[in-house]
């Protein structure tokens, strides 16, 4: 073996380390015997452990390694603070996700009052909002709306690399009216929204949602924007979305609106996602 190459040194250190290949059958012999040998000592070695460890050591019981049970009794009172660490919106989400019911998960939900901006915007706590909006009724959601839209602009968090899912959330889950002046402000802001950035998965998620009057508003934004749409990578995603979802009529409309401007084509052809 001293004269073997470094090459196959290696592989016969890997499947002596992982004997358990089927490939390891179409080896030399020399080493099909390396593995053989080494898998009956690993299995001899790994029954002797099991029967240490199962009379050795006590049953790990539910929470001792998490640092709790994850009901609500373990977070009740610091759900706000937990929401802002990694671990703790962890368990914060269990929680409510295994509260008893609506009750007991509305008590929890009432500490995050106050908090939802800062919370959209964090790494951890925008899990807990996003966890909020999916197991609570739309009903009991309007504090989080109302929040969202309290304050700095609306496109501020829609832009955001963690408030861009909130809002997506909202616009899902929550009633049409209850997002209605929401979705409103979202249209109003609508050349800022589309800007290079997040803002584009909430345009895209209003082009599956968003009905009535408004669906016929984004769709004539969208219209109207093609060519600064077209500038950049975020635009053109939303023109793709805009062209595969939603109501065929409003789909055929954009495409025939593409078509039928030959300035339009010229200028999609000439830029470097328009073309795609």
């Amino acid at each position: 073996c001293s004269l073997m190459a470094f090459a196959l040194q290696a592989l016969r250190c890997r499947v002596q380390d992982y004997p358990d290949m089927a490939w390891a059958i179409y080896m030399p012999t020399p080493l099909q015997e390396d593995v053989e040998t080494r898998a009956r000592v690993l299995s001899r070695i790994s029954g002797d452990c099991r029967g240490i460890a199962s009379n050795a050591l006590p049953a790990v019981t539910p929470g001792l390694l998490g640092g709790g049970s994850g009901g609500a009794s373990d977070v009740i009172g610091r759900v706000s603070s937990l929401a802002q660490e990694a671990q703790g919106c962890r368990q914060v989400q269990q929680a409510l996700t295994e509260a008893r019911d609506d009750e007991e998960r509305m008590a929890l939900v009432e500490e995050l009052h106050g908090h939802i901006r800062k919370l959209s915007r964090c790494p951890h706590g925008n899990h807990v909002i996003q966890k909020c909006i999916v197991v609570l009724p739309p009903g009991s959601l309007q504090f989080i709306v109302a929040e969202i839209m309290d304050g700095v602009k609306l496109t501020t968090v829609a832009r955001h690399k963690y408030g861009c899912r909130i809002v997506q959330s909202l616009v899902e889950h929550c009633l049409p009216e209850q997002v209605h002046d929401l979705v409103s402000h979202l249209l109003d802001e609508f050349s800022e929204l589309t800007k290079p950035g997040f803002g584009r998965f909430v345009v895209e998620k209003l082009l599956r949602h968003v009905t009535g009057q408004q669906r016929v508003r984004l769709t004539e934004l969208i219209e109207q924007s093609v060519p600064d749409l077209a500038c950049h990578q975020s635009g053109c995603a939303i023109l793709g979305a805009a062209l595969e979802c939603g109501d065929l009529a409003d789909r055929c409309r954009l495409a025939e609106f593409i078509l039928e401007a030959s300035d339009q084509i010229a200028f999609l052809v000439d830029t470097k996602y328009g073309s795609s």
